[in-house]
């Protein structure tokens, strides 16, 4: 089951600023920032497509829950389609599994082979299984001075591979997917009670097949991967395995950190962002299929210091060089202004004005022709 998270986190957003007060008795950081107990759940689906023919759906919600003593939601779903071909578990069903803890470790994981129809009559059916781990937290803040929120992350390291890659194609097709991601969303709810969206962040892998046009007419067909997200330094240990068959394509990142800027709050201001793992994928059988990781969905590999949030004072724009350099010249402008008001009053006689050039050149001039014959 895939969660829409920017209504989420609106929603999420617009509950914790109707009752507040249940947050006040939550943990208070920095500056008077008080956040509330994490929510969090474990939510897998298998679909049929198009028209999202629902074969199966669950969801187990947690709510209020802190990090010791540690709560888990889990799911596993055996698929009744298809068989699990990674080595990434024993499981022999094809699967869907999400795993959330409130200590902020987690993982979702799916894997579909299909040998022959993924379901019901028609050459154009697609399966698609996914897992979903999310986790929420709000904070409100009635300090005096603008704050930041930042939010590190620590994301385990992430695959998506295709099954049964055929060389070439009579047809276009884009229906072999396998995508891993993570996402932050988060949103701002203002003490007038409008509202703003706050930090985001995205990043992850999507393989998919690609098809060029041959000279016969028909398609050559490979497999093709598409960066989740801008953050280059993430990507730094992306790799390929080459060690397999040509019709199998696995991409792989290790684990990373970051830190995401959640946004700035003011007096009355109330922050929710929502942190969202996923894997899905698609396939339409005939001995083709995926697998997909983020993390593990069976809690063997733990993932810790996740979902820190920092509180610091909000950075107060420096004067820059060019409001010095502006300041400056207009402070020279008085001077000569100042200057050449007192030489407008001198007598043209004078010792001073004799010996000495006023500096205002306009003033100077006609002080010289005053005194020509």
């Amino acid at each position: 089951m895939k969660i829409n998270r920017n209504a989420l986190a609106a929603l999420i957003a617009a509950f914790f600023s109707a009752f507040s007060s249940e947050i006040l008795c939550a943990d208070t950081l920095q500056f008077g920032v008080v956040g509330s107990p994490i929510d969090l759940s474990a939510n897998v689906s298998e679909t049929l497509l198009p028209g999202n023919v629902t074969i199966f759906r669950d969801s187990t919600p947690l709510f209020g829950t802190t990090p010791d003593p540690k709560q888990t939601a889990e799911l596993l779903h055996h698929s009744d389609t298809g068989v699990n071909p990674s080595p990434h578990s024993n499981i022999s069903d094809a699967f869907a599994s999400s795993l959330a803890e409130s200590n902020g470790n987690g993982g979702v994981g799916v894997s579909q082979l299909i040998f022959g129809r993924p379901g019901l009559s028609g050459n154009n059916i697609v399966r698609q299984m996914a897992a979903q781990s999310l986790w929420t937290q709000t904070f409100v803040y009635n300090g005096t001075p603008t704050v930041d929120l930042k939010l590190h992350l620590q994301i385990p390291a992430l695959q998506v591979e295709l099954w049964g890659i055929p060389p070439f194609r009579d047809n276009p097709s884009f229906t072999e997917t396998a995508q891993a991601s993570a996402r932050v969303d988060t949103v701002i709810t203002h003490a007038d009670g409008t509202f703003a969206h706050g930090g985001s962040f995205e990043f992850g892998l999507r393989e998919f097949e690609t098809q060029i046009p041959d000279p016969l007419g028909d398609f050559e067909n490979f497999a093709d991967m598409d960066l989740i997200g801008t953050d280059g330094a993430l990507f730094a240990s992306l790799q390929e395995d080459f060690d397999f068959p040509q019709d199998r394509v696995r991409w792989r990142i290790d684990n990373v950190s970051t830190e995401v800027d959640l946004g700035v709050l003011h007096k009355g201001d109330t922050l929710a962002y929502v942190y969202t793992l996923t894997a899905e994928g698609t396939t339409h059988g005939f001995e083709r299929g995926y697998d997909a990781f983020l993390g593990d969905p069976f809690g063997v590999d733990v993932v810790g210091d996740n979902l820190n949030v920092t509180v610091s004072l909000a950075d107060v724009p420096e004067a820059s060089t060019s409001w010095l350099i502006l300041i400056g010249f207009a402070g020279l402008i008085v001077w000569r202004w100042r200057a050449c008001l007192g030489c407008s009053v001198q007598p043209t006689d004078s010792p001073r004005q004799s010996s000495t050039a006023c500096p205002c050149p306009a003033i100077d001039h006609v002080g010289r022709d005053e005194r020509e014959p």
